[in-house]
């Protein structure tokens, strides 16, 4: 929750400070308090502004774009409300036509509005988890209570046990035995068959060891093919690209880059952990987290989400990949 809550005030750092000294609001009355919309819904509207504001080449039309934007935006977190001001966006689109290059002025707004959305996502990411922690902690919190700890097999068991037991005893008082009596004979009965099995089981063992050939003592260990390393899954990838199947070089490729990863030391790869469980663990300054990031997304919309391969998405992986260590320069051309 601290995180969240510093990621969401940083983004309210950024767009509360004025573009330029001649930005600043003085006199405003105050609006009525907007509807509270989810984390990503505020990324959309990031992303539908980003896009209208490429379109706009003139700074009458960047004033129309200021009259739809609200004064401020009511983000509803997992555990809190945050209101983010949007009156520096409309400060600048008014004032536009007032600054001699509007191809400039759009640009340093873009920029500013692109850095906002980078981080609405990662606060998305954030809120995700920590939610899945949640839901983990309340399931792990049923499963600890008495009438889960006991499955039905150990139960079928232990009824099965007491039958045995009562056929036993049954058996024995038809012989002029009493019931004490007769469970300790079928206690030392058992306990012959087990030891007879485990002689039974120690003489084939020694039979096995004496038949095979060169007397080679016999490997009881369960050996595994080893894991690929970060290079060979790189490779598979741009094998799968150039063999028409980008959907498996994508798989790949963000699979080389967590073997990578683990290589460089960020992380040991557990196949129970998901893919946006990665992200946080890598340091918000650290240069590779943008690359992870964008090979996150891709492999979740291609692999789960089912999007059909653009023409631009091996190729980026592939760059990524170089980048990362996983392919030596000039080995990435596809």
């Amino acid at each position: 929750m601290i995180r969240a809550r510093a990621i969401v005030l940083f983004s309210s750092l950024l767009l509360a400070l004025p573009l330029q000294a001649r930005g600043q609001e003085a006199g405003s009355s105050p609006a009525t308090a907007p509807d509270a919309i989810s984390i990503d819904a505020f990324g959309q509207e990031l992303d539908r502004l980003i896009a209208v504001l490429d379109i706009t080449a003139t700074p009458a039309a960047a004033a129309h774009l200021a009259s739809t934007i609200p004064e401020r935006w009511r983000i509803q977190t997992r555990t809190d409300t945050v209101d983010v001001s949007a009156r520096w966006l409309t400060s600048s689109l008014l004032e536009a036509e007032k600054r001699a290059d509007w191809k400039s002025t759009r640009a340093d707004i873009r920029r500013r509005i692109v850095a906002v959305r980078d981080e609405t996502r990662e606060l998305a990411i954030v809120d995700s988890l920590q939610a899945r922690r949640d839901a983990r902690g309340a399931i792990a919190g049923i499963l600890a209570r008495a009438e889960f700890q006991e499955s039905a097999a150990s139960r079928w068991r232990d009824e099965l046990l007491d039958r045995f037991w009562a056929w036993l005893e049954d058996l024995w008082s038809r012989f002029g035995g009493g019931p004490a009596t007769g469970r300790r004979i079928a206690t030392v009965l058992a306990w012959s068959a087990a030891i007879a099995a485990l002689i039974g089981l120690g003489f084939w063992l020694a039979r096995a060891i004496a038949e095979r050939p060169g007397g080679v003592a016999l490997d009881l260990g369960a050996g595994g093919m080893p894991r690929p390393r970060a290079r060979e899954l790189a490779l598979r990838a741009l094998a799968a690209a150039r063999a028409g199947n980008p959907r498996e070089a994508v798989r790949c490729g963000y699979n080389a880059a967590l073997v990578q990863l683990e290589e460089d030391g960020a992380w040991k790869v557990d196949a129970a952990r998901t893919p946006r469980e990665y992200l946080p663990m890598l340091g918000s300054t650290d240069a590779r987290r943008p690359l992870l990031l964008d090979l996150t997304q891709r492999f979740e919309q291609i692999w789960y989400g089912n999007r059909a391969v653009t023409a631009d998405d091996t190729p980026h992986v592939a760059a990524h990949l170089e980048t990362l260590g996983c392919l030596r320069p000039g080995e990435r051309a596809i």
